[in-house]
């Protein structure tokens, strides 16, 4: 019966149609047009009524051939001796994707990284920093043409986290990339990030455990370069730690501990790092915008068998603005004995085993051309105390008296996860009466997915 009353229902449509028609030329008939429209008019509903009529009989005959169709035949299912047995490896795989499924259903899964090459055109030394620039070297040859072909700044990371309950979540995060220690070109794989976040969302509190980025400082310059002005203001680095972090409306203070691993059982290196920092975030900054203060504290030496702990401080301050295109970064900080910790090597401890005095910053300005292109230019200095550092008599060229670093650079995307980038950085270096200087001239190009 639903075969028959469906095409029913069109065939009462169609001649709905041709009333609706009829009705129509009937008024036009009535507001007195020529009789030449008229004419017109008729023909053309004559030619749609014929047209009418052979899809009505077309109708008809479908209905006639459903009505007289024989039912459709029953087709036999198998008998279970038909089927064909899987292989055991078929079993296996099968398992194997069940449970793969299983797994990224229950957790909520992330693969990420990118693919970047520098070339890199340099006219002086660039010493104890391996791929990127730091301090000129000392040496009076110091100026030394050379190019460098870099990889190693490719890198990939996973990520998964899950909730529980009805307000815990927590994630699992790790990323390496490739400026471990190396041999010819068997470039080695180091952990940047291995870290544990675990959040309680009814009061927005979340504790981080494991290695991640400094809990003070979180801005970093947008250089191409991967040093993002080492040595020259930047206060940077990941390092082992347990963050507590609060959110309370538009601000968020956090308190942490954090310390370099232990790499040597002589080393009688014991407190870590004490940190706090607040953070103000609100629409007036723009969008990502935020102004924080943080500080630190340690009491603690870094020498083989010896006790003669120092006090060490850091207060330091960050500010980043967004307006139409324009996007301003940048950082200030003071203290004494800041180290390794912040990728400062060598420049924490004075001449008579006191803590160094220094300060430093940074600033940059972003602007976006439009979806493609963007333009940076920035600044950053690093300037120790000059009477810690002393008489600069060794070849240390890790140390100083002042170093900066001016930089612009450009990117463009040739697809979303496809751009090439340019830039230029000057490097001066200041050893007492002693100054050098060098340039790097960089193209790269980066995947990011």
């Amino acid at each position: 019966m639903k075969r028959f009353f469906a095409p029913c229902r069109a065939v009462i449509f169609v001649l709905s149609l041709m009333l609706i028609s009829l009705v129509g030329g009937l008024s036009t008939f009535a507001y007195g047009e020529s009789v030449g429209d008229l004419k017109l008019q008729m023909k053309t509903m004559q030619d749609q009524m014929m047209q009418m009529q052979e899809n009505m009989q077309a109708l008809q005959n479908r209905i006639n051939q459903l009505e007289t169709a024989p039912p459709a035949p029953q087709v036999a299912a198998k008998p279970a001796t038909e089927v064909l047995a899987l292989t055991a490896e078929e079993v296996t795989a099968l398992r194997n994707l069940k449970d793969l499924g299983n797994v990224w259903s229950k957790y909520d899964m992330q693969l990420y990284g990118k693919v970047k090459v520098d070339f890199n055109y340099d006219t002086a030394e660039f010493k104890k920093y391996n791929d990127f620039v730091g301090a000129v070297a000392q040496e009076s040859d110091y100026k030394n043409d050379s190019t460098d072909f870099n990889p190693r700044d490719t890198r990939f990371g996973f990520k998964a986290s899950h909730k529980w309950g009805e307000w815990w979540s927590a994630m699992g995060r790790f990323e390496m990339d490739f400026y471990g220690d190396n041999n010819g070109n068997n470039l080695i794989p180091r952990m940047r990030l291995g870290y544990i976040d675990v959040g309680y969302e009814k009061t927005h509190t979340g504790m981080v455990v494991g290695q991640d980025w400094i809990p003070v400082s979180q801005l970093n310059p947008s250089t191409v370069d991967f040093g993002i002005l080492t040595a020259a203001g930047n206060l940077w680095w990941r390092v082992p730690q347990v963050t507590v972090r609060q959110e309370l409306g538009d601000f968020q203070v956090l308190v942490s501990a954090m310390k370099h691993r232990r790499t040597d059982t002589e080393n009688e290196d014991r407190m870590p790092w004490l940190l706090s920092r607040i953070q103000y975030s609100n629409e007036i900054l723009g969008k990502g915008g935020l102004v924080a203060l943080g500080g630190g504290y340690r009491h603690a030496d870094y020498e083989t068998e010896s006790s003669d702990n120092t006090d060490r401080w850091l207060v330091c301050g960050e500010l980043k603005y967004v307006t139409g295109p324009f996007t301003f970064k940048g950082e200030l900080w003071t203290g004494e004995g800041i180290g390794r910790n912040f990728l400062r090597y060598d420049l924490d401890m004075a001449e008579d085993g006191g803590p160094a005095s220094a300060y430093g910053g940074w600033a940059d300005l972003t602007y976006a051309v439009n979806d493609k292109t963007t333009m940076t230019a920035g600044y950053g200095f690093d300037n120790p105390d000059n009477g810690d550092i002393g008489d600069l008599t060794d070849t240390n060229d890790r140390r100083f008296t002042r170093n900066e670093q001016y930089f612009i650079n450009t990117w463009y995307s040739l697809t979303k996860p496809l751009k090439v980038g340019a830039e230029y950085i000057y490097i001066e270096t200041e050893r007492h009466q002693q100054i050098h200087s060098g340039n790097r001239f960089t193209v790269s190009m980066q995947y990011a997915f």
